[in-house]
């Protein structure tokens, strides 16, 4: 802002939750761990004296005095994003809004009358204090977790007996009544009888399924348009500083590249459990939700990355501790994330566990962790940045938000063999990388094929393992990548084991079920069949019939100067990492542990390696380079060391992790 550059790296600080008292101590230690900024929510049933009536200055409670707030985090050359909602939900009596307006549904007339009477004041209150004038506020949040909150306000949405938001939502959709009927399979008459809506996949039946796909698009329609409307008032009330919204952690609620084309930032909240706990699926989905926001984010950032917890949420996260921080830090640094707002950095009521005590006082038990989380990110100097990797992943926002098809297998292949990679938005062809792998549904659009199709032309390398599209948008049996479907399936594991040849690369696989071509196009890729081990009496000889077997499992298509290749077998690590041989497609950085990940990034003629380790055990860990390196320093522990050719060994304590520069 002017001519002070920001990372985006904060902590939130409630003020109105936090006795005057102690303000300047609380603000102060802040700076002691590093942050230039800081955050917070502006609540308006809390200045709310009454209706349209406002008190900004503290003259009936002092934790009202918000100008005060504002003034003190200027004197201490502190920056701050405010958040003034509407809604911030915040644990707080109504998530935040007046008990008046809690009827009207967020992109009513009624509701957005009242929530711009509040703007209003809030502006003339903290507009003096935007950077542009000199002052402290450097961002301005729209709205809070935008969401059609759709079992309170079903009828209201027309999503139960009366027309509303949602027919006009198919109107603008399919224009035509023949064009909804069609593809829901309905005989309806008018858009407003079109109530049908579809919240839960419940069937298999088609048209009822392309029912809750719209569902989900009308849910994340109506975010952005709560955004689109927050973001322009703002506007209006004269803001003119960056303006961002935040979302959930997954796609069903909100489009999180739509939310940033409304505003200038969007980016998801994330609350992993203690060490994340839950396996090691979360932190693969963690990686993988993060590294989502880098297709679409001029800047990839977390607005809520969870310090503490709110009260309930801490039965199932658990107690966070110092190590949970710098694992879950290390781990945003791993996935591509340039900053994020730590949420809370000050203890309040329905809240704990936070680096600094609701008396402003540094916990001796956490503060340290941020403290050097928040050195690090600035020696590396992490939005400056270039990450390293030649691989990615395909996903489709609706598809992901659906959840009609479990989670691709070869995501958690990808993560248990440490191939660190970005996601490839199918909408929009960002990011595409040398090679690709379709980690897609059943289903995918028209207009995704035809980008993916134009990605392999134009020298890409697609890869499908095990599972193929084959049914387009309105979930009708389409093909439009022209892909073979096998003209077998074979099962394995009780009297054969598959072994995949690619190239000199032999991969036995485990119990799986295998596709069997007859004829494909371009060149043949082959398996051959061996006895399984056999661990009790009865099957040996018949084990042994198998041997000799051969199998055409899949094939790969020239096309362009790219080409395609089909797999009918389960992806295991193993066999990601073969694919990536075979194509030539280098991995950067690559830990031979599961539950180790890293990420290589450079800048300038520097390297930086970031790990963590996920499993329970202090490892000992060979990290194989695709370039070798000459020495190795540990940014945390100042240790040197000179990697062997090109496999470097860290030392990463259980559930921890560190930041290494390559020289």
């Amino acid at each position: 802002m002017g001519e002070r550059s920001y990372a985006l790296l904060s902590g939130e600080i409630h003020y109105w939750r936090t006795p005057k008292l102690y303000w300047r101590d609380a603000l102060a230690r802040a700076k002691d761990l590093g942050l230039e900024i800081i955050a917070s929510y502006a609540c308006w049933d809390h200045h709310e004296l009454a209706a349209g009536r406002f008190d900004l200055k503290g003259d009936s409670d002092p934790s009202r005095d918000l100008v005060g707030f504002l003034q003190l985090v200027k004197d201490m050359r502190l920056a701050i994003i405010l958040r003034p909602g509407p809604y911030i939900y915040s644990e707080w009596r109504n998530s935040g809004v007046p008990e008046r307006v809690v009827k009207y549904h967020r992109t009513s007339s009624e509701f957005r009358e009242a929530a711009r009477g509040w703007l209003e004041a809030v502006l003339r209150a903290a507009r003096p204090f935007l950077a542009t004038n000199g002052g402290p506020i450097v961002m301005v949040q729209a709205d809070n977790e935008p969401d059609a909150w759709t079992e309170a306000y079903a009828r209201e949405l027309g999503l139960f007996d009366k027309p509303g938001p949602f027919q006009d939502f198919l109107r603008e959709r399919y224009r035509s009544i023949e064009a909804l009927n069609g593809a829901w399979g309905t005989s309806h008459r008018d858009f407003a009888d079109a109530r049908g809506a579809v919240l839960e996949p419940v069937s298999v039946d088609r048209g009822e399924r392309v029912r809750y796909l719209d569902g989900i698009r009308f849910r994340q329609h109506y975010a952005t348009d709560i955004v689109s409307w927050t973001v322009r008032t703002l506007r209006q009330l004269g803001v003119d500083v960056p303006i961002y919204a935040n979302a959930y952690s997954g796609f069903g609620a909100q489009d999180w590249r739509a939310l940033e084309t409304a505003s200038d930032l969007a980016g998801p909240d994330l609350y992993p459990s203690q060490e994340f706990r839950a396996g090691a699926e979360e932190h693969r989905r963690f990686l993988d939700r993060l590294r989502f926001t880098r297709t679409y984010s001029k800047l990839p950032y977390i607005p809520e990355f969870g310090a503490g917890i709110w009260h309930g949420w801490h039965y199932w996260t658990g107690v966070h501790t110092a190590n949970h921080y710098t694992l879950s830090s290390l781990s945003a640094l791993v996935a591509g994330i340039a900053g994020w707002n730590w949420y809370m950095l000050v203890e309040r009521d329905n809240w704990y566990g936070t680096p600094i005590s609701g008396v402003a006082r540094a916990r001796p038990d956490l503060a340290p962790a941020f403290g050097e989380i928040i050195r690090l990110f600035r020696e590396i100097d992490v939005p400056s940045l270039e990450k390293i990797t030649d691989t990615a992943v395909t996903v489709d926002v609706v598809e992901q938000g659906a959840k009609l098809d479990p989670d691709h297998p070869v995501l958690t292949a990808l993560h248990q063999a440490d191939i660190d990679h970005e996601c490839c938005d199918v909408e929009t062809g960002a990011i595409a990388k040398p090679l690709l792998f379709y980690a897609g549904g059943e289903w995918l659009s028209r207009a995704a094929a035809e980008r993916l199709a134009a990605y392999v032309e134009a020298g890409g390398q697609l890869v499908f393992v095990q599972r193929l599209p084959r049914f387009d948008e309105q979930l009708r049996a389409a093909n439009p990548l022209g892909l073979r479907p096998p003209d077998a399936v074979l099962g394995s594991g009780n009297l054969r084991r598959v072994v995949v040849l690619l190239g000199e690369r032999r991969l036995p696989l485990p119990a799986t079920p295998f596709a069997s071509y007859a004829d494909v196009p371009g060149a043949a890729l082959h398996a051959e069949c061996e006895p399984w081990p056999q661990q009790q009496e009865g099957l040996h000889l018949h084990a042994t019939l198998t041997k000799g077997e051969r199998h055409v499992v899949g094939y790969r298509e020239t096309r362009g100067k790219g080409s395609v290749v089909v797999l009918g077998v389960s992806p295991t690590p193993q066999l990601v990492v073969a694919v990536q041989q075979w194509l030539g497609v280098p991995i950067a950085s690559r830990a031979r542990t599961p539950g180790v990940s890293t990420a290589l990034f450079r800048r300038g003629d520097k390297r930086f390696l970031i790990a963590v380790n996920t499993t329970d055990a202090d490892l000992d860990e060979p990290v194989l380079l695709a370039d070798a390196a000459i020495e190795a320093r540990d940014l945390r522990t100042g240790a040197t060391s000179t990697p062997a050719g090109n496999e470097l060994h860290l030392r990463l304590g259980r559930k921890n992790g560190t930041v290494v520069e390559l020289t």
